[in-house]
């Protein structure tokens, strides 16, 4: 583990100046979604809104991101991921504006769906801008430091979340649940999103500099459609894997173990520092394995670690919960720059938006299945069933294409 650290960090000392203005666009952009995550709902319930219309609302954000991610993907692929990423930090920033502006129901949900536009925008460009400033054997520990960078400042951000609208009341002078805190304490979502444009503004897109030792890498050829949809197969079964589990995970922890809140808010903190840590292992172990074989492996490492979970023993559970998190955080971000070094400069917006797209669809059908299911049989096939998806997402990694292999 010490030797995997210092490498992680000497990999972050060598980061060059490009890299470091996307991370800051990163840590400034994801600083602003993870307090909007937090408040919202609590910014909804101060206008007299019940959970039902926050579900809804729910819904329509996400249903943004389904309904026009190949279309946004195509344009990162015309524009280029740059200007794409900047018009992205620019409609985030105004769509919240206009969100804590409106009062009533469609209006929310009309700026609400905006703000989810701009979001899968800005998050999938970056993707495609990081692969054109990094070269190929530093693009696995870039990916992996940027995939890190967003789960810290989520825990930042959720922290400072938490005490905006007590600040925002004592300006006001009203309560801290006020719609009016809160209105303020979102006003940061809007600032903080169109401060996150500045660092890429001057950035070129392609500014990875080669090395002179090696014989330059031609530019993949141009992938058909049917091609694209397999390179993004194992995303789709990445979100079937998450999907049947994740979103009742804190139900399993009290219902299995008997876990208080606290304790329940304790495991999932536990879960998050081993994705943190995953995220930074990308890099020392395709240094080690190479690049396609570090994703599989790391994502067929996530099977074993989801059937601890049906031990019936807490601290097995809780250390299977925490290596799932850690090899399925080490692994994609691996796998998303597998994809890039497979893809043409044009094609990578497109795949990166087909990707999440298929990731979407399948945590959500995965999820209403997994729900119904549960009612009669338990968590026990939710378990097994999330095993073989990352199973079966490992094998459909190994059996791409190698983009490291000569053809022939």
């Amino acid at each position: 583990m010490l030797s995997l650290s210092s490498r992680a960090r000497e990999a972050a000392a060598r980061i060059s100046a490009p890299v470091r203005r996307i991370l800051a666009h990163s840590l400034i952009y994801g600083l602003a979604a993870s307090i909007a995550d937090l408040l919202f709902n609590f910014y909804l319930v101060s206008l007299g809104y019940d959970v039902a219309a926050a579900g809804m609302l729910a819904t329509v954000y996400r249903t943004a991101g389904v309904a026009l991610g190949l279309p946004i993907g195509a344009l990162i692929d015309r524009a280029g991921a740059r200007r794409s990423l900047i018009l992205g930090a620019a409609l985030y920033g105004v769509s919240w504006a206009l969100v804590i502006m409106s009062t009533s129901l469609w209006a929310l949900a009309a700026t609400y769906f905006l703000a989810g536009a701009a979001s899968i925008l800005t998050v999938t460009a970056v993707v495609p801008l990081l692969t054109g400033v990094t070269a190929a054997k530093e693009r696995a520990s870039v990916f992996g430091l940027n995939a890190a960078a967003a789960l810290l400042i989520g825990l930042v951000g959720s922290a400072l979340g938490g005490v905006l609208p007590g600040l925002a009341a004592n300006l006001l002078q009203t309560a801290p649940q006020a719609t009016g805190a809160y209105r303020l304490a979102l006003a940061s979502v809007v600032a903080l999103g169109l401060l996150s444009m500045l660092p890429v503004i001057r950035l070129a897109e392609t500014s990875a500099q080669p090395d002179p030792s090696a014989t330059p890498a031609p530019e993949p050829a141009r992938i058909s459609r049917l091609g694209l949809v397999r390179l993004a197969l194992p995303s789709l079964l990445l979100g079937v894997g998450g999907g049947v589990f994740l979103p009742f995970q804190n139900l399993f922890f009290r219902q299995e173990f008997g876990m208080s809140d606290a304790g329940v808010g304790a495991m999932l903190a536990w879960a998050a520092v081993g994705m943190g840590i995953g995220a930074l292992l990308g890099g020392p172990a395709t240094a080690r394995l190479g690049l396609k074989r570090a994703a599989w492996v790391l994502r067929l490492a996530s099977a074993p670690a989801m059937l601890l979970l049906a031990v019936p023993h807490l601290a097995t559970a809780a250390a299977g919960f925490f290596l799932r998190g850690l090899f399925v955080a080490a692994s994609y971000p691996l796998n998303d720059a597998l994809v890039m070094q497979t893809t043409s400069a044009r094609q990578r917006g497109t795949a990166v938006s087909l990707m999440s797209l298929l990731w979407s669809l399948g945590w959500a059908a995965a999820a209403a299945i997994s729900g119904w299911l549960q009612t009669s049989y338990g968590f026990t096939p939710a378990l097994i069933a999330s095993a073989v998806a990352y199973l079966l997402s490992a094998i459909a990694i190994a059996t791409q294409p190698d983009p490291e292999e000569p053809a022939g």
